[in-house]
């Protein structure tokens, strides 16, 4: 089945399937606590989702300290012992992390091409993956420096000019001038294709919100610390952000979606910034 490329306009971020019966899309999740917490059991229900998808692969980022651990495969998350074994260990332990399910379009299934990815600046690693879809039409609006994509995915693309635009801008540290900088950086790129997405440097947590659909949401939430005593607090409290909520939300639990053209920026599990929706 061959659509027309306005079509696909409408349609990203979504994947037909050859079948033409199915409608499969990526999805996203991430986490941001004031203290280290335990993420298995949200993996695990985040996963679930790949069950009834014929997902193409799946990855998992978070800080174990100021660098990023990534694990991801080329293969559905459900059918996946390595992701089985992260549960099943309790290996996710941090204050942020950033899942990801793909269904993939541009970029054939690999590792090179699974999200997330992560790189340098300045001492700093940041990670990042993304929603909404895969248009190469955004590659003449993608400028690169000295990050350079490893693959053929667009995300990764966007990941390379985003980093790339920061160093050109030199932030050395975030503020709200630079949060609203971002804002319109990322804003430009969802004007060509539909974007979603978050980003960590270890200290915050970016999640953009795109104008067309692949919409965020977040909740604030307690969960058990990882490593409470008698010393210090039993219980983190922080924030998940998600594309879909449907299989994370808690009974009576009331997620706050993120506007759309909208940039959220959290630390320490709290909300920092919120910039105004891009016209």
């Amino acid at each position: 089945m061959t659509l027309p490329r306005h079509v696909w306009v409408l349609l990203i971020p979504v994947v037909w399937s050859a079948c033409g019966s199915r409608v499969i899309a990526c999805d996203l999740m991430g986490i941001f606590f004031d203290r280290d917490v335990r993420s298995d059991q949200l993996f695990e229900q985040f996963r679930r989702i790949s069950e009834k998808r014929d997902l193409d692969g799946w990855g998992v980022g978070f800080y174990t300290d100021r660098s990023v651990t990534i694990f991801k495969q080329p293969i559905p998350a459900a059918k996946s012992g390595l992701a089985q074994c992260l549960i099943d260990k309790r290996l996710l332990k941090s204050k942020i992390l950033i899942a990801h399910l793909r269904a993939a379009s541009v970029g054939k299934p690999s590792h090179r091409n699974t999200h997330p990815w992560t790189r340098e600046l300045g001492g700093v690693e940041y990670v990042m993956a993304h929603v909404g879809g895969a248009d190469k039409r955004v590659w003449p609006y993608v400028k690169f420096g000295r990050f350079k994509p490893s693959g053929e995915n667009c995300a990764e693309h966007i990941f390379c000019h985003i980093l790339s635009e920061i160093d050109r801008r030199g932030v050395i540290s975030w503020d709200a001038e630079a949060f609203a900088w971002l804002h319109q950086t990322i804003a430009k790129l969802n004007e060509v294709q539909t974007t979603s997405l978050l980003l960590s440097d270890g200290t915050h947590l970016f999640a953009y919100s795109s104008t067309r659909t692949s919409w965020l949401s977040y909740v604030r939430r307690e969960m058990p610390a990882a490593d409470g005593d008698a010393n210090g607090p039993h219980t983190a409290v922080g924030v998940i952000v998600a594309r879909e909520t449907h299989n994370l939300a808690r009974p009576g639990e009331q997620w706050t979606k993120i506007p759309r053209g909208h940039l959220a920026v959290f630390k320490d599990g709290r909300l920092i910034y919120q910039s105004q929706p891009a016209q």
